[in-house]
């Protein structure tokens, strides 16, 4: 270290710490207490307002009120610093960077701007911000709730330790009072924050925002992903550019390891017929059965009643079940029993051609989409038949498909 960059360093630490030995310093500047006492006259001659004291409670201190001339920063700095305030919301970066602005007699840098407020939002988020940032340096006790990546939305009771800007958001960590231990929220997932009119003292010390180390084999799946062309702008938004490999047809794969659970397939869906699951084959299938469900859940009464139609599926009030002969006139899909009607979307063959006998959402280039036994169709289909017919249990839509399902020819066999 330069001299004049170790004289610098004194000025800054005097300013922090309002008072240092000559021992303190020298072991923090990594000098002699000979070197402290040199650069203390140096500072002074300078025009530094820098003094000793000898006795108890005496060491080398600033006169009070200095305030360090902006000549101390380069211009490199200065741009620096106000960038720096210029990316934190809230009121108090903004009373900071107009007396800064002022001191180097500069506006702030017009490149970056940082607003944490949606599209189309209020600035909620930034008020979210500055309360948060509140507590964490009043060392406050938060209550909020959370909507979790499980589905759930809980109350929690949090010290909190630091704000973290990573990877596409802003995180808080904190120490959990019910968990007793730490974890990290997504801002944009917390909801109504408040303190809990709490003061805490003890330390904090959170992990840094990482995985501690591999995800748990039960919990993780390697995914290979085709996504469309038209979904560059997201995979690129959202994935490192060394897990994406661009395919001649333009569309991108992309091959990555997810924790396995309801927010991987929520986050999935929200390409819609953007992505395309090549691997793992259970994790297809998976994805297949929650978008076979959305399909029940918004489909017409008339057009999507599972197994034969709408007026077979209310409750059976004789023991009498129907058979394929009864409704020779219509077609149904020889996996799953949807109506294969008009404006149906139909399986395809290994040529392309289209599936005489199954819908796309179980046959697909002349294979079946995903392995499964009947047992295994009935139990998924059974719950939209139910929703789809109002007074059917569970229990009456499977006994009627036990019936019906090995009529079928994906199951004769």
């Amino acid at each position: 270290m330069s001299t004049a960059a170790r004289q610098f360093q004194m000025v800054y630490l005097l300013l922090e710490k309002g008072r240092m030995t000559a021992g303190e310093l020298a072991a923090r500047l990594e000098v002699s207490q000979r070197t402290v006492l040199r650069d203390v006259d140096a500072l002074s001659a300078a025009g530094v307002p820098v003094y000793t004291t000898q006795g108890a409670g005496g060491g080398v201190a600033l006169l009070p009120g200095y305030v360090l001339d902006r000549a101390a920063f380069t211009e490199e700095e200065q741009r620096l610093l106000l960038a720096a305030l210029q990316s934190l919301p809230g009121r108090e970066g903004d009373e900071a960077l107009s007396k800064l602005s002022a001191l180097f007699r500069r506006g702030p840098e017009d490149w970056l701007q940082v607003n944490l407020s949606r599209w189309g939002a209020a600035e909620g988020e930034n008020e979210k911000f500055s309360l948060l940032k509140r507590a964490v340096l009043e060392r406050q006790t938060l209550r909020f709730e959370y909507a979790s990546s499980y589905g759930t939305i809980r109350v929690r009771r949090v010290l909190p330790a630091r704000l973290v800007y990573k990877g596409q958001g802003w995180y808080l960590q904190a120490f959990d009072l019910e968990r007793e231990d730490y974890r990290t929220f997504r801002l944009s997932r917390i909801l109504s924050p408040e303190f809990a009119g709490e003061v805490f003292h003890c330390r904090l010390n959170p992990p840094d925002v990482e995985f501690s180390g591999e995800i748990p084999p039960l919990f993780r799946v390697e995914a290979a992903l085709r996504f469309a062309p038209y979904m560059a702008y997201r995979v690129y938004d959202e994935f490192d550019q060394s897990c994406v490999t661009r395919q001649e047809d333009g569309s991108l794969l992309v091959k990555a390891v997810f924790p396995e659970d309801q927010w991987l397939y929520g986050y999935l869906l929200s390409f819609g017929a953007g992505v395309e699951v090549l691997a793992p084959d259970a994790l297809r299938r998976r994805l297949a059965a929650l978008g076979w469900k959305i399909f029940w859940a918004h489909g017409e009464k008339d057009d999507t009643p599972c197994q034969v139609c709408g007026a077979t599926m209310e409750p059976s009030k004789t023991k009498e079940v129907p058979t394929m002969e009864n409704y020779k006139d219509m077609k149904f899909c020889q996996s799953c029993g949807m109506p294969l009607g008009p404006g149906t979307a139909l399986g395809t063959e290994a040529d392309g051609s289209p599936s005489a006998d199954y819908c796309s959402y179980c046959y697909k280039d002349g294979q079946f989409v995903g392995e499964m036994t009947m047992e295994e169709m009935i139990d998924f289909c059974a719950p939209m038949m139910a929703q789809a017919n109002s007074g059917m249990t569970q229990e009456q839509a499977k006994a009627q498909m036990h019936q019906f399902f090995p009529l079928l020819k994906r199951w004769k066999r």
